[in-house]
């Protein structure tokens, strides 16, 4: 499923305009990521929590010549689903 499929089932079950869901997705979209941006964690009840991780420099390895290479600290972000998601992907 990408994004135009969600527009088109939301604009079928609450019937508005692709364009219309298309702007109330997008508004979603910005909410999570600036939630995880500042705060560090965006919480859907029911659905499950995004969260920003720190990850420390580490040596990895280069999967072309097999050299170590230094991997920069970086922050991730991690999905962690509820049990009702998991439940229902699970029936």
């Amino acid at each position: 499923m990408v994004k135009g499929d969600i527009t088109d089932r939301v604009s079928e079950k609450v019937h508005i305009t692709k364009q219309r869901a298309e702007a109330i997705i997008n508004a979603i979209l910005i909410g999570i990521k600036d939630g995880i941006a500042t705060d560090g964690e965006f919480y859907v009840r029911g659905f499950g929590c995004f969260r920003a991780k720190n990850k420390s420099e580490r040596i990895g390895r280069n999967p072309k010549n097999g050299e170590s290479a230094i991997i920069k600290a970086r922050r991730v972000v991690t999905f962690k689903a509820y049990k009702p998601l998991k439940k229902q992907v699970n029936i």
